[in-house]
């Protein structure tokens, strides 16, 4: 399905993601943005996360391997 240049275009997005989390405990993704390096990726999170004033709303990075941070990186469970 896909060629060797749109896998590796693929690997190397970042997605800047939306996590509500509702008092009941659920919490939703949502795909805000993309950017093809963790540089550009950071800006997006950042300016994201100053202008929102909601605390059941955070932002995170993920690649194509979960759940970025920048010390660390924590592989998602696919179900």
């Amino acid at each position: 399905m896909f060629n060797n240049n749109e896998r590796d275009n693929m690997d190397k997005t970042i997605l800047v993601v939306e996590i509500t989390k509702y008092s009941s405990g659920t919490k939703i993704y949502t795909i805000k943005k993309h950017a093809p390096n963790l540089d550009k990726a950071s800006e997006y999170q950042v300016s994201l996360q100053n202008l929102n004033e909601d605390n059941d709303i955070s932002y995170e990075l993920f690649n194509v391997l979960g759940q970025f941070d920048v010390e660390r990186i924590e592989v998602a469970n696919a179900k």
